[in-house]
């Protein structure tokens, strides 16, 4: 039998500290489930439903347990159910039962709740060591050696809240210390409002000098998101071309710690070319060793440590926060190369013999020279024709001379722009005879059928798809669409029985065979009596969404026996499984699950023959697959341009809109085509103050948007600001 605790006894300062910081640290994870908070954690957790909530949370794995335990027995069950996975963890429960912590005893529950902060909030197996040296890294200058003492006058924590948000205390270190809780006051308030960061102790608590180093730890590390997002910010506008989506697996393989210190130290790499995920081990020992050269940036992390798909975001931006107070030596000049922007069809094919272009603008590029290097393996250079049309504006011209791709690297003042180096496929001439057509629609069709036909023109080189077919009182209207790089797809309905030319050009060639005899017959297949009776594959003006369902429903009453099949062609010219539910007197439901934006092409067969309407198409969009980057995203000063990007490239149909707000209301925003559906961005914020970006794809936001920055008047010392 298990004896309560009286826990109301005095237990001394430093523990009411800390009951008090892990409540309501257990509360701000509580409130975000949705679940009871927590009155007293000593009585609260007796019956072990709230401790495993805690860990659903913390882990997001569903636990089976008696979710309103009616005996002591259920709630020791409970307990042992949240102890054991605990335990499965990883977690180290010495000299810890489920009965002590039905009883109320106070040291062990605590330390129970510390080990959950540590294993899941700071991901830490020292939380001390690891802590101190996050913190000592994010605020320098305050030389934090505890987290007691150091804490105390609010100096310390003023300065993290600042670098969280900057320009909320920018006079933290000439705050008067003798004003600690006011201090403290003034900097835990701005967290609360402008962070969403509760404060789990009370400023007076904080201001003791015994206060319980584990509640400064706790509250401190409730700012690492904020701080991991500033990071992130800081690092894609460092590296705008590079897709930096973490602070973990982005980096394992050294590839983007290669561009970053590039762009931070330009010229120190002596060959970017040569950088790629399969030299990861290379590619981090050079950059940790150049980052220590060239830019002071200690090596703070083992090679193995890095490469590690589990190492933690608090061991990762611990080191690349180094970055953001590094400095580049001697003989290094700042990078610029990032604002320039480089876009045209040449950047991605071209054509043997033919001239291929594109352009570069680096008008907001500061000095620097451009120089194009277009490498053709196993053969000399391409020498480009570059030509300067005037404010920053470059066009380049090349000529391929081979079948075989091309590397073209684009540099300003020595550093790659976004997106360099880039690869180019070089196609031939237009050659007719070299597309290959087939489907049953270049020899039969039927009157008020779809039919269809396939081209294959990828060894045809550059060119464009024509088609027309005549029959003797019509001509049908013969629709194409490219539904894979360099494959097509033309449909027609023939109006009349009877035979019909049908005539396929490539760049007004005709291609093999052509013009076609089609033989258009009357008689109709069984699968000319299946229905379509519902379904939203049916909405052919509707933009679906990527990860929905799409469902068609179908009836085959009147076709008779027969076999019903179905397959869709995804966006990349992927076959996509159609699933098909059997319901009730011969009907079926069809559902289509996309994943990715783009136009499918679903297929519905009866007997081998398409059903009436079929193929069916279904347009998707996925705006969780665009993101923008770039300086226009972050805080800056008034009069610089707001330059950033959009990558479509994976989004599907839909429509891009962007508007920026200002303090004098909407802005004006240039926008034209990049390679590879990528959308370049520019506004020109005049005045000082708040600006918020609006970015959507279908009228629905994209990630991260909205952006809100804070444009200011730039300072008489010139210093930067940084980031959020």
């Amino acid at each position: 039998m298990s004896v309560l605790i009286d826990h109301k006894v005095e237990r001394g300062r430093f523990l009411e500290i800390q009951e008090m910081t892990f409540t309501r640290w257990c509360n701000s994870a509580l409130n975000r489930r949705g679940s009871p908070l927590i009155d007293d954690i000593f009585i609260d957790l007796e019956s072990g439903v709230t401790l495993l909530i805690l860990l659903e949370y913390l882990t997001g794995v569903q636990l089976k347990y008696h979710k309103t335990p009616k005996s002591n027995a259920q709630k020791l069950e409970n307990l042992s159910i949240a102890l054991e996975f605990m335990s499965a963890e990883g977690i180290n429960l010495t000299a810890m039962s489920n009965e002590e912590i039905m009883g109320g005893n106070v040291k062990l529950i605590l330390g129970l709740v510390w080990m959950l902060i540590q294993k899941y909030h700071i991901q830490a197996e020292d939380a001390k060591r690891a802590m101190l040296d996050w913190i000592q890294a994010v605020i320098p200058e305050s030389n934090i050696k505890n987290f007691t003492t150091d804490w105390n006058n609010g100096r310390a924590l003023s300065a993290l809240v600042e670098t969280c948000l900057p320009g909320s205390i920018p006079d933290w270190n000439l705050l008067d210390e003798n004003n600690a809780v006011e201090n403290i006051t003034s900097a835990m308030q701005t967290a609360e409002e402008e962070l969403s960061i509760p404060a789990l102790l009370a400023p007076d608590d904080m201001a003791n000098p015994e206060v319980d180093e584990l509640s400064i730890m706790t509250y401190v590390s409730c700012f690492n998101t904020q701080l991991f997002n500033n990071l992130l910010f800081w690092l894609r506008a460092k590296v705008p071309h590079r897709s930096i989506e973490n602070l973990t697996l982005d980096w394992n393989n050294g590839v983007n710690l290669a561009y970053l210190v590039e762009a931070l130290a330009p010229g120190s790499w002596e060959n970017m070319d040569d950088v790629s995920p399969d030299t990861a081990e290379e590619n981090v020992k050079t950059g940790l060793k150049i980052a220590y050269d060239a830019l002071g940036v200690f090596p703070r992390i083992k090679v193995e440590d890095f490469m590690n798909h589990e190492i933690t975001e608090l061991n990762m931006a611990t080191y690349m926060w180094q970055f953001r107070n590094s400095k580049i030596t001697s003989g290094y000049a700042e990078s610029t190369a990032q604002r320039c922007i480089a876009s045209g069809l040449g950047l991605t094919r071209g054509t043997l013999g033919e001239p291929s272009k594109f352009t570069v603008h680096a008008g907001n590029a500061g000095v620097g020279e451009l120089h194009v290097k277009i490498s053709n393996p196993g053969s000399e250079p391409i020498v480009p024709l570059i030509e300067d049309l005037g404010l920053g504006e470059y066009s380049v011209t090349y000529v391929p001379n081979q079948f075989i791709d091309l590397i073209i690297s684009v540099t300003w003042a020595e550093q790659h722009v976004p997106g360099s180096p880039f690869k180019a496929v070089v196609l031939g001439p237009p050659d007719a005879t070299r597309c290959v057509l087939s489907g049953e629609g270049i020899h039969i069709a039927r009157p008020g059928w779809p039919a269809e036909f396939l081209v294959n023109a990828q060894t045809a080189g550059v060119g464009h798809l024509t088609a027309n077919i005549q029959g003797a009182n019509s001509n049908p209207n013969v629709e194409i669409e490219e539904y894979a790089e360099g494959k097509f797809r033309g449909t027609y309905i023939a109006k009349e029985s009877g035979d019909h030319d049908l005539f396929v050009y490539w760049c007004n060639e005709p291609v093999p065979g052509s013009p076609f005899l089609v033989h258009v017959e009357e008689s109709l297949p069984p699968s000319a009596m299946i229905k379509t009776t519902g379904g939203r594959m049916l909405q052919i003006d509707t933009v679906h969404r990527a990860g929905e369902s799409i469902e068609l429903d179908v009836d085959t009453q009147e076709a008779g026996d027969g076999q019903l099949a179905a397959v869709a062609i995804g966006p990349k010219g992927d076959a996509v499984p159609v699933e098909i539910i059997a319901n009730r007197n011969r009907t079926f439901t069809l559902k289509l699950l996309t994943s990715r934006g783009g136009r499918y092409l679903v297929n519905v067969y009866f007997n081998g023959s398409h059903i009436p309407n079929s193929p069916f198409k279904v347009r998707v969009c996925n705006p969780e697959a665009i993101w923008a980057e770039g300086p226009g995203l972050m805080d800056s000063f008034v009069g610089d341009q707001g330059d950033f990007q959009v990558f479509t490239r994976d989004a599907g149909h839909g429509t891009l809109s962007v508007r920026v707000n200002g303090p004098k209301d909407k802005f004006r925003v240039d926008m034209w085509k990049g390679a590879e559906r990528t959308v370049n961005c520019r506004y020109n914020p005049e005045v000082a103050g708040k600006y918020t970006i609006n970015i959507k794809w279908e009228d629905e936001h994209i990630k991260g948007s909205p952006f809100t920055i804070q444009v200011r008047k730039r300072p008489d010392n010139g210093s930067d600001i940084v980031a959020r």
